[in-house]
């Protein structure tokens, strides 16, 4: 008997998506999806999309840091968010993180709210999808204060001297399908191991001249085998055995 091997989309906001678009998705490539959530709202409903496709899509739940915008009610969210999962037994917590390079000006704020991720992660043992935009090294060593066990950095365009860190701390890198066209991307997947890639989409999201979706995680596999002259085929296999070792083991 021959092992599935699907397409891995890490990080999607599939609460973006009507359940006719999901439908039309999942039909269209085999692909295991993690769902993220960027509030409250979305997270629920990240939940019961992957309730309806079992082992097809897994949910992560989350207060995204472009959404913190007063320290009260933030803080309030992220609690709440934090006992939905603990009630409902879910392992992911994302899309959570720091960003200073699009919202810097709440960055203090951010910081507050990160925190009682960090210590749900570190305490409960869950798996951190992160947003990390010009906070690559911080969030990383946040991550080594709390003693988390399992994080991946969506979309990584960080320092490429940090990717050695990453790899000796057991977490991942995620590679968008941009990698076609951002150089900064492209470089990431040439110094990076195989061993720590997973594949993403971030959609529904317009980069450039690109409409991201998951059927594009796809493109991502071939870019990175044309990138590492490994077969494409080779790349698929990897990406999965990374993603059923380092995130499955934690949230399925």
């Amino acid at each position: 008997m021959v092992e599935r091997v699907a397409y891995i989309d890490v990080h999607s906001h599939l609460p973006e998506y009507s359940d006719a678009d999901i439908e039309r998705i999942l039909a269209s490539i085999d692909v295991v999806i993690v769902s993220v959530g960027e509030d409250l709202e979305s997270s629920i409903r990240s939940i019961e999309i992957a309730e309806k496709y079992k082992d097809r899509i897994y949910p992560c739940i989350g207060l995204h840091p472009w959404n913190v915008k007063s320290l009260r009610e933030a803080l309030d969210e992220a609690k709440r968010i934090v006992d939905l999962a603990l009630s409902r037994n879910i392992k992911c917590l994302g899309e959570v993180g720091l960003d200073t390079k699009f919202v810097g000006e709440t960055i203090e704020l951010q910081r507050e709210v990160f925190r009682i991720f960090l210590e749900a992660a570190r305490d409960y043992k869950l798996f951190l999808n992160l947003h990390t935009a010009g906070t690559w090294e911080e969030v990383f060593n946040l991550l080594i204060r709390y003693d988390i066990v399992a994080a991946n950095f969506h979309w990584y365009t960080g320092p490429l001297h940090l990717l050695k860190d990453i790899e000796s701390a057991g977490y991942t890198i995620s590679i968008n399908p941009a990698v076609k066209i951002q150089a900064k991307h492209r470089n990431v997947v040439k110094a990076a191991p195989i061993s720590i890639m997973l594949t993403e989409s971030d959609s529904p999201y317009k980069y450039r001249s690109l409409e991201l979706e998951p059927r594009l995680v796809a493109d991502a596999v071939a870019e990175i085998a044309a990138i590492k002259s490994v077969e494409a085929s080779e790349v698929k296999k990897l990406v999965y055995e990374n993603f059923r070792k380092k995130v499955l083991s934690v949230i399925g």
